[in-house]
């Protein structure tokens, strides 16, 4: 597992994902090679060093969706549909009444409303019953793994839905998926 050298790498680069192996070095009396050679083997096996956007800053409001799933196989499909949508930050099966449970981000309380009522889990096929809690930026991790897709390029969302043909989008109530090139806001 992890000894006290790689939990306080881990720790530094929490701190700062942009820290020298140089500065992480010098702060626990190492090279940079070492440094470098531990956070290689880190990388391999349980560490990933990647961009978080400030939703507070970005306006960004959440819905966090649990929902039952008729079946199994049903469960799987959802979960693979909806690992590839844009607007997800967090994805798991679930015990208890729900057994799929979601994170996901919008810009604004329209966009948000639209997606929880048309393409988020809850309006899948499959679903027994759903619930849904809307919430604001969260207080904690202010830096979310929100997914930025650059090329704009697709006509259908992940989950099927096509912008472009939506109600909510054509009446300016969404800014569409961002991994369309429907989509019309920030990110």
């Amino acid at each position: 597992m992890m000894d006290k050298i790689d939990k306080k790498i881990t720790s530094l680069l929490q701190e700062d994902g942009r820290a020298s192996l140089s500065s992480i070095g010098k702060e626990l009396a190492l090279s940079h090679v070492a440094i470098r050679t531990r956070l290689k083997n880190l990388s391999e096996r349980l560490v990933k060093v990647s961009a978080g956007l400030n939703v507070e800053y970005l306006g960004f409001r959440l819905a966090i969706v649990n929902a039952e799933v008729e079946t199994p196989e049903r469960l799987r499909e959802l979960v693979k549909m909806f690992s590839k949508c844009p607007r997800i930050v967090f994805l798991t099966a679930t015990t208890g009444a729900y057994n799929l449970m979601s994170i996901m981000i919008a810009e604004d309380v329209d966009t948000l409303n639209s997606i929880v009522e048309v393409c988020s889990l809850r309006a899948q096929k499959g679903i027994r019953r759903s619930e849904v809690t809307i919430g604001e930026a969260p207080a904690f991790p202010k830096y979310l793994p929100i997914k930025i897709i650059a090329a704009k390029e697709d006509e259908d969302a992940p989950c099927g839905i096509n912008c472009g043909k939506c109600m909510r989008y054509q009446e300016k109530k969404c800014l569409g998926c961002p991994a369309t090139r429907y989509y019309c806001g920030p990110i």
